[in-house]
């Protein structure tokens, strides 16, 4: 007990990383999992990672203004490790919103309860297929991981303002591939939506009798649905092949954490 009250400062300061990186993860900030088990998980993994990183060794500043510093640095780490695993749900339901406006399901909207925003049906469907790929590859653990080796890997005690451009530079790079993976997913029912139209098009200009808005609506859903099912396999590896370049990314970045 007089090891943790001398250690508290430094107890604190993990359980802000931690906690910082629940309230934005995937998983971790949905509001399906009570407030009291999300405060017991982050106390419990801090009493797992403390004794480690205080047993490293640690100078702390001796006025609370240098002390509030060091807990906003903190925060700041645990959101962006947070985050950068955020982004790659955010693609899936980018790719949902693609193909919704090509079949005329973009005006359907859910609340997405992860998010706790509106979004597209499809794209909250794409977001609960990633979040059972993400718990099927252990995804929850590597999270814990990262937060884990990011105390050896980037030391928060030295961090310094000037790394804030390298940080930016990783960030860019996870926002470009978003737009990559959603593209990936989408491609499918993108294409065949679009081959679709084209064809309905020269139809109603071949036989103008027909009523083409009546019958290209639901043939272009119908068409779209079943390419979708037919994909499903390979939507589940790109989501698969996706979040597991995205653990590999962020175990770079803190590898080459700018210190």
């Amino acid at each position: 007990m007089r090891y943790f009250v001398y250690h508290f400062q430094v107890f604190l300061l993990i359980m802000i990383r931690l906690n910082a990186m629940f309230v934005i993860a995937p998983f971790f900030s949905s509001d399906v999992i009570p407030f009291r088990m999300k405060i017991l998980l982050c106390f419990f993994t801090t009493l797992v990672i403390f004794p480690v990183v205080a047993s490293q060794g640690y100078r702390l500043p001796g006025n609370m203004a240098e002390y509030s510093i060091l807990i906003l640095r903190e925060v700041g780490i645990g959101l962006y490790l947070g985050f950068l695993v955020a982004v790659v749900f955010s693609a899936f339901q980018l790719a949902g919103q693609f193909f919704a406006v090509q079949i005329g399901f973009g005006i359907n909207e859910v609340l997405d309860p992860l998010g706790q925003v509106s979004v597209p049906l499809l794209g909250q469907l794409k977001n609960l297929i990633g979040i059972l790929v993400f718990l099927a590859i252990n995804g929850h653990h590597m999270m814990i991981r990262a937060i884990y080796r990011s105390y050896d890997l980037a030391p928060v005690f030295q961090l310094s303002v000037s790394s804030s451009g390298s940080l930016a530079r990783y960030l860019m790079h996870s926002f470009s591939g978003m737009f990559v993976v959603a593209l990936k997913i989408a491609l499918p029912v993108v294409v065949t939506a679009f081959l679709v139209t084209i064809s309905l098009g020269i139809l109603a200009k071949v036989a103008p009798q027909m009523n083409i808005m009546m019958f290209g609506f639901p043939f272009q859903i119908v068409v779209s649905f079943g390419i979708l099912i037919l994909a499903t396999p390979l939507i589940v590896r790109v989501m698969h092949v996706a979040l597991e370049r995205t653990f590999t990314f962020v175990t770079r970045v803190l590898v080459h954490w700018p210190i």
